[in-house]
Order: structure tokens, then C-alpha cells, then sequence
């Protein structure tokens, strides 16, 4: 292998070239170029505030479910609905007659009633009529 000394041999142009007089006006072009425009300052608590927000609308809400999903009431319920529980459940009609209260009886009378003609009418062309006293 050849000995080689730097000092000795010529120098290698790097073949990178600086314009002329460029190092003179490098610190006024790099200034102009730069925006000395102040940019406005955002606070650590701006971004801690939109996360405060968020929890509260989370916390908000968490409290509002229980409140806006409660169970309906029994007179929200429809008629098929009852209809329907009491045909599938074993309750006899002398437990249902005991849960009646006065109201409930005096409303069943108004809904029910029946004028002499269709219940003279009924029973004529009803047998069992033994049935109906029984009961």
C-alpha cells in the first residue's frame, strides 16, 4: 500500500462554491426572512380547560341517566299489557276482587253498565243461568 501524506499532495476541491460577499449580508437576509410577527401565546390551562369541559358534559350526563331512564309507572302501562300479565299469572278472581279498591270498583261499574234490555236479552238466550249466581 502507498504511503499518503496530506500535506504533500494537492488539495481536492470540494466543489461547493459560497456566492460572493454571501457571509457579509447572511445575518440581515436570514432576519428578513424571518417573521418577527408575534405569534400568540396559548396557555397550558387552555388545553387543560377543554378537558375540564369534557368531563363535566361526561359527569353531567352520568348523573342525568338515572333520571331520564326511571321505570314507568303502572298507569303507563297498556290494557293488553295487564291483560296479558294477569291471563299468564295464577291469581284467582276472588284475589284480583280483594286488590280492587273503591275507586276501581266505581270505575268498573261506569265502564261496564248495561242497560236492562241486553241483560234481559242475555239471559234469555243463556241457559246456564246457575253459572252466573254462582259466581
Amino acid at each position: 500500500m502507498n504511503s499518503f501524506n496530506l500535506e504533500n499532495h494537492p488539495k481536492i476541491n470540494s466543489g461547493f462554491k459560497t456566492p460572493e460577499h454571501y457571509f457579509e449580508n447572511f445575518s440581515e437576509s436570514v432576519l428578513a426572512k424571518v417573521s418577527l410577527e408575534e405569534k400568540p401565546v396559548v396557555s397550558l390551562f387552555q388545553r387543560r380547560k377543554n378537558w375540564f369541559l369534557a368531563a363535566a358534559a361526561v359527569l353531567v350526563l352520568g348523573i342525568m341517566i338515572p333520571f331520564l331512564n326511571k321505570p314507568s309507572d303502572s298507569q303507563n302501562i297498556d290494557d293488553a299489557t295487564i291483560e296479558t300479565y294477569l291471563a299468564q299469572s295464577n291469581i284467582s278472581q276472588y284475589e284480583l276482587v280483594n286488590m280492587l279498591d273503591n275507586e276501581d270498583i266505581d270505575a268498573l261499574e261506569r265502564d261496564l253498565a248495561m242497560d236492562e234490555s241486553t241483560l234481559n236479552s242475555a239471559m234469555e238466550y243463556n241457559g246456564n243461568l246457575e253459572n252466573y249466581l254462582i259466581e
